[in-house]
């Protein structure tokens, strides 16, 4: 019989070695199983791994399971898919996903950042699994070995089940989950602490949030079933200034905001007062009006709203900006005048809130055209606007259409990501130094603006421009009319129309800094009482 040589004998045990080793191999490999229980012959595996505790899903491997269309960008590092109605985007080393609808653009926040590995998007699974669940039908269930496509979405037995509180320095956010959107939400304040959300049409765990342990201001939690809506009622201590109520439209979580006079303005107003003790002339040297910032809106590659006949906004602003600077230097001796922009090029939303803060401004007067999707259009005149989450679908609506410019910006994603509808709120709060002041100011523009201009008063409103933001000072942001309406646009393009508004706008500011330096004098600030 022929002998095998040495070395085959070798590689054949070798290769029965491997064979032997390649189920235990296989188990070891990074994978968990997707499971669909309306037809299993479409069960897969999708590749995972654990970082940091926090249990990792490949998102590309679960979209081409769910036949759900991507996109992979690789210059800007992102991956972009649709479902329905609604756009995602998820960006490498960035725990915030961009959701956009037909409506509006959310945040949605991740535990940690998203990870690119073997030529993959991975993402944390479970907090994933929620925010999928509320935009794609099946649902998603993992039960801590694999993932389960269900046949139909997991109906809860209560809409409420937790309460959850996060102290602030200068108030206090209260987080309460829920499973879907809920609608006419409601919510007052009694003179004797207690507060009162009422939620219709849901139902609640009253035991589970009755043992709620409170937290910080919060004394004690109460939740009522009624037949028709629930009740939650929180025993607040402490000298209440305001509330916010609303609910975040992708995670469906009812956001709470109790705001107080914190310690960060119990040092303001110490501050003021050694400074008045100190001498009064050098605090009026000190808080003196003498820088007004004008933000002429848009600009260079960003045209703003077009106009029925082509007008573009960036050129209405512009010259209404250049008007009021004009205005104020020749009439407001001792004013120095900084703009944001005074020509046709395009500045960052971020960094027309720096250059107001690096010239120490005093006032911020941002000035834009409003505009409807339907042109022409028989809604007109003009509306001042606060910086605060707005109140309605419409000023949402207007300030998303602005806030849209950040997408032209390089790196918008990573710039403006902790701009979550819930931090937006904590963000205004840290501006409450200067609420005061901007509502006095909103005031007495739109008081001049109906005077003077002829255009329709629709009001002082509210919505979160971001372009407010960074401005660390009294601030407004002016639509000063509809472009998408016929006679509006024939006034803003006019030479004559944009001088109205200009000396509008240049009162409202001279007699701003009228009441303030008298108040000023007398060691009192805008809003407060005798």
């Amino acid at each position: 019989m022929r002998r095998l040589p040495f070395a085959y004998f070798l590689l054949c045990c070798l290769a029965a070695a491997m064979l032997f080793r390649a189920p235990a191999l296989y188990a070891q490999r990074n994978t968990m199983r997707l499971e669909f229980e309306a037809d299993p012959s479409k069960n897969t595996i999708i590749g995972t791994f654990m970082r940091d505790g926090i249990q990792y899903c490949s998102l590309t491997d679960l979209l081409q399971a769910l036949d759900i269309n991507a996109s992979e960008s690789e210059e800007k590092q992102k991956l972009q898919f649709t479902v329905g109605s609604y756009s995602v985007k998820a960006a490498r080393g960035n725990a915030f996903l961009v959701v956009n609808d037909q409506q509006r653009q959310s945040i949605y926040q991740l535990p940690l950042g998203v990870v690119y590995a073997s030529g993959s998007y991975f993402v944390p699974l479970k907090s994933f699994i929620h925010f999928f669940n509320n935009i794609h039908q099946p649902s998603l269930r993992f039960n801590g070995t694999y993932v389960l496509v269900a046949t139909a979405p997991a109906a809860p037995q209560y809409d409420i089940t937790s309460v959850l509180f996060e102290p602030k320095s200068n108030g206090m956010l209260i987080r309460i989950p829920t499973p879907r959107p809920l609608k006419d939400l409601e919510s007052w304040l009694r003179n004797d602490g207690w507060f009162y959300v009422t939620i219709p049409d849901a139902r609640a765990d009253t035991d589970a949030v009755d043992r709620t342990k409170p937290a910080g201001m919060v004394k004690k939690v109460v939740a009522i079933q009624s037949p028709m809506s629930v009740q939650l009622t929180f025993k607040l201590s402490g000298t209440i200034s305001s509330t916010e109520l609303i609910q975040n439209p992708v995670t469906k979580d009812i956001v709470i905001t109790i705001r107080t006079k914190g310690g960060e303005d119990r040092m303001v107003e110490r501050k003021r007062r050694e400074d008045l003790r100190a001498g009064l002339d050098l605090q009026r040297d000190r808080w003196d009006l003498d820088v007004i910032v004008i933000d002429p809106g848009h600009g260079g590659k960003d045209w703003g709203a077009i106009g029925v006949s082509g007008v573009r906004e960036k050129d209405i602003t512009l010259g209404i900006g250049l008007k009021l600077g004009k205005l104020i230097k020749k009439g407001l001796s001792g004013v120095r005048v900084v703009y944001t922009r005074s020509d046709d090029r395009f500045i960052e939303l971020d960094r027309r809130g720096q250059i107001a803060n690096e010239a120490d401004g005093k006032l911020f007067v941002s000035i834009h055209c409003n505009s409807l999707k339907r042109k022409p259009n028989p809604t007109r005149g003009f509306e001042v606007y606060l910086l605060r989450p707005g109140r309605t679908e419409e000023a949402i609506a207007i300030a998303e259409r602005e806030n849209a410019v950040i997408e032209m910006e390089e790196g918008y994603e990573k710039r403006y990501q902790q701009l979550t509808e819930e931090n937006f709120i904590l963000v205004t709060m840290a501006q409450s130094a200067h609420v005061k002041a901007s509502e006095a100011f909103a005031d007495i523009t739109q008081r001049e603006m109906e005077s003077r201009t002829g255009l329709s008063n629709r009001g002082v409103r509210q919505a979160g421009f971001y372009v407010l933001v960074g401005a660390a000072m009294p601030n407004v942001l002016v639509e000063a009319a509809y472009l998408s309406n016929r006679e509006d646009e024939r006034y803003l393009k006019s030479d004559s129309g944009q001088q109205k508004i200009a000396e509008s706008l240049y009162r409202a500011i001279k007699t701003y800094k009228e009441e303030y330096e008298k108040l000023l004098l007398e060691g009192r600030e805008i809003g407060e009482k005798r």
